[in-house]
């Protein structure tokens, strides 16, 4: 009887551990809760992670592409002049961007040419950077002279407007077929009228003053249509024209009439802003070409960021420069500009079949 029990409790213990084994079979994705899991299968491999945010950190501390080289930035204005300004900010931001690889030589006074001779020293990359009126870009393009007609622009916030928008920038594309690169344009403020003859309050004040213009058939014409003895003359040759007298005067910016010191040799100021002077910023496709992606791009940033940095001190400096022409000696007056606006209507004739359609479309953007 005893030997019966012990021969059936085997059989049992023998068909539950069968029953068992079959189970697992079964289900054989079920883990033995007893069996530590692998490390590998619990957390996850970070090596691969962290060795590729090394690397991008690595990528980003990397200094530009391109070999080292030293741009020219050569421009006309002295070097109390929102010019010099600009271009010494642009200088420190290409400078610090390029980890070295870009240093900038700036040349102001117009120690590298006129600006007819710096624009040419674009095309050939014996210069790499400079400022230039459209008067000076007019033998290089013909369109740039539609920029010279006088009042065209009725505020500085007008022609931003225009030259910043699709108008202004098709203009500017006709300079790249000379191998010149735009990159916005400087501010300089209105034109207006120095003499040592007699305050210009009205355009007959104006009648045989003999007065230096820009290089420009339409600012000859405009200012001829005042009653002004115009002469183109180069920069370079105004002051001692002036202190000589072979010109009674000469119309400029206040800027450049303070800067430099024309107050010396012109005894009045008037205000009549008649012609905005357009100064693109300008870059020679020779140099462009030369820079690698990573340095044109830092180029082309700096070169904007300076454009508005540039306006903005303009704006700020303008209304104090008619205070500082006056403490220097110069009567200032301002003039009423709706009969000057008349008197000069025949140039906007006389160049209709020419520039007609871009002034209407430079209208049309103004609005």
């Amino acid at each position: 009887m005893y030997k019966k029990k012990r021969l059936g409790l085997a059989i049992l213990l023998t068909a539950i551990s069968l029953a068992a084994c079959q189970k697992t079979a079964d289900n054989p994705t079920q883990a033995d809760p007893s069996t530590p899991v692998q490390a590998e299968q619990a957390e996850p491999d970070s090596t691969a992670d962290s060795g590729s945010a090394a690397d991008k950190d690595d990528a980003l501390n990397q200094p530009p592409s391109g070999e080292p080289i030293t741009l020219t930035f050569g421009h006309g204005q002295a070097e109390g002049h929102p010019y010099q300004t600009a271009a010494l900010y642009f200088k420190d931001q290409v400078e610090k961007e390029s980890g070295g690889t870009i240093t900038v030589e700036v040349s102001p006074n117009g120690t590298l040419g006129d600006e007819r001779e710096q624009i040419e020293g674009l095309q050939m990359g014996t210069i790499d950077i400079t400022v230039a009126v459209a008067a000076a870009l007019s033998g290089f393009d013909s369109n740039m002279d539609v920029f010279n007609m006088p009042y065209l622009f009725g505020s500085r916030e007008e022609a931003f407007k225009v030259l910043d928008g699709e108008v202004g920038q098709s203009i500017f594309k006709g300079l790249e077929s000379q191998g010149i690169r735009t990159f916005g344009t400087f501010d300089l403020g209105f034109r207006s009228m120095t003499n040592s003859i007699r305050p210009i309050i009205a355009p007959e004040d104006c009648q045989g003053i003999r007065m230096r213009t820009l290089e420009s058939s339409v600012c000859v014409d405009a200012l001829g249509c005042l009653g002004i003895d115009a002469v183109s003359m180069s920069f370079s040759e105004l002051f001692t024209s002036l202190q000589t007298g072979a010109v009674d005067g000469q119309e400029n910016p206040l800027f450049t009439i303070y800067n430099s010191r024309f107050y010396e040799v012109q005894k009045y100021l008037s205000l009549t802003e008649h012609f905005y002077p357009v100064c693109p910023v300008m870059m020679s496709d020779i140099t462009w070409n030369k820079l690698s992606p990573d340095q044109q791009e830092i180029v082309s940033r700096a070169l904007e960021e300076a454009v508005a940095y540039e306006r903005e001190l303009s704006g700020q400096e303008l209304d104090k420069m008619r205070t500082s022409c006056e403490e220097a000696g110069m009567e200032v007056n301002d003039v009423d500009k709706a009969p000057f606006i008349e008197a000069v209507a025949p140039v906007y004739e006389k160049y209709e079949p020419q520039f007609g359609d871009l002034i209407r479309q430079i209208q049309e953007a103004v609005k």
